[in-house]
């Protein structure tokens, strides 16, 4: 008897795990990107019987032609990465992933550059002369980099350039005093320690039109949000306009779309938990999820924003 009742347990266990379907989710090994696809991994397989595991890779570049290519069937990037994949353009300049589909519209990811307290610069402008970072050409700090002088009418020969090969060397670099200027995730970790350990200031940047159409032309489908010295963020003491590029949930065109669906009902589900997932989700909306950021959506997303109501197109 007890041998049946061990085999009987075995076949459950066994229909059990046939039934769940598995997905890889492409990420990053560190960084906000490794955090949010932990989270949102753990949602999904929480909420539904698709298994989410993260498939974590060194940059979104490596993992992003996998997805393509149908190898991992699910990724996660900025907007601005992501546009640049699908066109082909920009950080992805002669190779276009044609395959890629949008999933999901995540959270606001809010950036800028920090000075000194003290530094006696009060705005972008006033950079003109002064120690920056400078990243390879072609790299994402490269393209937010000439966004920023942008905006401001400059270029990179206006600045005295400190090349940084990655963002952790940058804000080394600003923080041990050899750069007078770095860039940061807005009200991340690492502001709050500068501004403990020595004061900081945000830049604001210019909203007008003319300056955010120069900043698109780096970082495409990048917005200004206004924040407020209310918003408790140190650092911010007057109204700042900081930069905003929104983060995105993708799909091979060859996901399965009831895996796709499943994904998007489980995270649309998941709401309350991915809010609680930490700083990085602030401001994630389930109702902006089918945001129209002017790309394909994947045929299972669609469903499931038609039957919520929110597919206005």
């Amino acid at each position: 008897m007890r041998h049946l009742l061990i085999g009987a347990a075995a076949l459950a266990l066994t229909a059990g795990t046939a039934l769940a379907q598995v997905a890889a989710l492409g990420s990053t090994a560190t960084g906000g990107t490794s955090q949010i696809g932990r989270t949102m991994a753990a949602a999904i397989s929480e909420a539904s019987e698709l298994q989410v595991r993260p498939q974590e890779l060194a940059n979104t570049a490596d993992y992003i032609p996998l997805v393509n290519a149908g190898e991992l069937e699910f990724g996660i990037a900025n907007v601005v990465q992501y546009t640049y994949a699908v066109t082909g353009t920009g950080m992805s300049e002669g190779r276009p992933n044609p395959n890629l589909r949008m999933v999901a519209t995540l959270m606001p990811f809010r950036n800028g550059y920090i000075v000194r307290a003290d530094s006696g610069i009060d705005s972008i402008a006033d950079l003109k002369g002064k120690r920056a970072p400078v990243f390879t050409e072609g790299a994402l700090g490269d393209f937010i980099t000439k966004a920023y002088l942008a905006n401001a009418g400059m270029t990179m020969d206006d600045i005295e350039g400190v090349a940084v090969p990655n963002f952790p060397r940058m804000w080394a670099s600003f923080a041990e005093g050899s750069s007078d200027v770095t860039i940061v995730v807005v009200g991340a970790a690492n502001s709050r320690e500068y501004d403990a350990t020595f004061g900081i200031k945000y830049l604001s940047y210019d909203p007008s039109e003319e300056a955010v159409a120069a900043m698109n032309d780096y970082l495409p489908q990048s917005y200004l949000e206004e924040i407020g010295p209310d918003a408790g963020i140190p650092g911010i003491d007057e109204p700042t306009y900081v930069n905003v590029f929104d983060y995105t949930f993708f799909a091979s065109a060859d996901t399965p779309d009831d895996m796709v669906y499943a994904a998007v009902k489980a995270l649309w589900e998941k709401e309350e938990d991915l809010l609680a997932g930490g700083p990085f989700w602030r401001g994630f909306a389930k109702e902006a999820m089918a945001k129209d950021v002017g790309l394909d959506y994947h045929p299972g997303a669609i469903r499931f924003y038609e039957e919520m109501g929110v597919w206005d197109r």
